[in-house]
């Protein structure tokens, strides 16, 4: 079932994305705090769909999101070592969260219900799951992994559920959920 029928207009203000739970958000907010130039603007997360729907567009957007959340069992992530995206002026460092098959799972159910907000498949290699820490310069990435990666103390959780965000003026420009979509399916 497609129901993304002329619902193509996409903004940078929305976003579909997993929030790992608060009781393990303190120690990758430390490290956001220090090195993610988005600290404010972001929760921690790892994006789903992204550019996304715009807000008025979230009530004939929440049935797909709903239906997708369905077909998905809770599932447990590692978040146990670093890697890093190169760009041309800089690196963004992030968290690879283990396994990825269920989060690339459910990217590829979310696709076959919105298939026009596929931004985030279209990166070479396809989608890849991340959850960023921060952003450094090509010179400094190689010695900040290596340090991270020795200070980093591995994180375990379980994710149950995605999350419509979005940012306005009323939220101060910071991302907020607007609603959550539970994993329903039992494993």
């Amino acid at each position: 079932m497609n129901t993304s029928k002329n619902m193509h207009n996409k903004t940078h203000t929305t976003a579909v994305v997993l929030i790992p739970p608060e009781s393990v958000q303190p120690s990758i907010q430390k490290l956001r705090r220090i090195h993610d130039r988005n600290f404010v603007r972001w929760m921690p997360h790892i994006t789903l769909l992204y550019p996304f729907a715009e807000q008025h567009d979230f009530g004939s957007i929440i049935p797909a999101l709903t239906q997708a959340a369905q077909q998905i069992a809770p599932f447990s992530v590692e978040l146990v070592r670093f890697d890093a995206f190169r760009h041309r002026k800089s690196c963004t460092m992030f968290l690879v969260p283990e396994p990825e098959g269920e989060i690339v799972r459910l990217h590829s159910k979310l696709m076959h219900y919105l298939p026009d907000y596929d931004d985030t498949a279209r990166f070479a290699g396809g989608f890849h799951p991340h959850l960023s820490v921060g952003q450094f310069q090509h010179r400094s990435l190689q010695t900040e992994q290596q340090r991270l990666q020795s200070e980093w103390q591995p994180i375990h959780c379980e994710m149950g559920a995605i999350s419509l965000i979005y940012r306005s003026s009323e939220t101060d420009d910071r991302f907020v959920v607007a609603e959550q979509f539970p994993f329903t399916l039992s494993s």
